[in-house]
């Protein structure tokens, strides 16, 4: 068996670009005690061991990750499993109901009334796999994409969940109708009643979507007739050169991470033609998100084609607080990948 201290040490130093002068050579013999040469299967307890050090490098990286996505629209907090996390509604907020996220679906909680909720986690999972020759044959590269596809796999299994909180709450009205635009050829015009809309709560609404989302109205803004004699030199210049434009009317846009996920470049993780809008002056962030506990995995190897498959879960609340607050943008036609 590993010594844990020092394994953990050796794996953060590889992932952050540290190596001492022997962690190639002793990250390599890691892998080698675990895996061998290929040609025989992992011993059962080593693997675990060796998945469970992988996943908790995997979560430090995911954490500042969801921070860094969410602190637009969530508040992020983490607990220690078994202390439940009070979440306080401001009295000026019309909270009448709170949409939870939970194993098998949607949950309604209502909390009309009410200064505070308790924040209930819910283990959400997410399968993932790796070739174990991937990492005999080229060790440091594949455990830097192991590593990082585990922290980019949590980050998903957020957005996931917020993508159904959302899609119910629209069904059932929470979020309110003259909050959702979707359509065919969908023009600024669209894009600015929304914003016009959430920037009554106070605060420059910012528009969260794919590059592809956000280029489709940023430039519109060179050809319509109402937008174009408007625009600021900086405006156009952003328009002309900027990779990600950052102005929209009088929203603030925020590209959305979206890689590709196969080897064609024709799918990607999340919707490209749909993204999400969030007032801007808001004492609360329309989600909440609470850690309980760190990311947690269950190992088995593939008995058919010697896969290491694990089971990736996280003990989180994951709640829908304000939705009259929430703007959603589908463009029906004119954006694909």
């Amino acid at each position: 068996m590993f010594d844990n201290v020092k394994v953990r040490g050796l794996f953060s130093r590889v992932l952050n670009n540290q190596m001492e002068q022997k962690d190639e050579s002793d990250i390599k013999e890691c892998i080698k005690k675990v895996f061998g040469d290929g040609t025989v299967n992992p011993d059962p307890s080593m693997l675990h061991q060796f998945n469970n050090l992988v996943v908790e490098q995997a979560d430090a990286i995911a954490k500042p990750k969801v921070t860094e996505l969410f602190k637009l629209f969530a508040d992020t907090d983490q607990e220690k499993p078994g202390t439940l996390k009070q979440l306080k509604i401001p009295k000026k907020n019309k909270a009448k109901f709170v949409w939870s996220a939970s194993g098998s679906g949607v949950d309604l909680v209502r909390v009309e009334g009410r200064e505070s909720i308790t924040a209930v986690p819910q283990t959400l999972s997410t399968g993932f796999y790796y070739e174990p020759l991937d990492l005999v044959a080229d060790t440091v590269v594949a455990f830097d994409k192991l590593v990082n596809d585990i922290a980019d796999a949590k980050v998903r299994l957020y957005l996931d969940k917020i993508h159904e909180l959302t899609a119910s709450a629209v069904s059932s009205g929470k979020i309110p109708a003259k909050n959702v635009q979707t359509g065919s050829n969908l023009t600024i015009q669209k894009y600015s009643e929304l914003a016009s809309v959430l920037q009554r709560y106070g605060g420059r609404p910012v528009f969260i979507a794919d590059s592809l989302l956000i280029d489709y109205f940023a430039n519109q803004q060179g050809t319509d007739p109402k937008y174009v004699n408007l625009l600021s030199d900086k405006i156009k210049e952003e328009l002309l050169t900027a990779l990600n434009p950052s102005t929209i009317g009088r929203t603030t846009a925020v590209n959305l991470i979206n890689p590709f996920t196969d080897e064609t470049n024709t799918k990607v993780e999340l919707p490209v033609n749909k993204g999400y809008m969030f007032a801007g002056g808001v004492s609360q962030k329309p989600f909440s998100v609470v850690e309980y506990g760190g990311l947690k995995q269950m190992t088995e190897q593939d008995i058919e084609d010697e896969r290491v498959k694990m089971k990736i879960t996280q003990s989180a609340s994951l709640v829908l607080l304000f939705g009259e607050a929430i703007g959603i943008i589908e463009e029906q036609a004119a954006v694909s990948i």
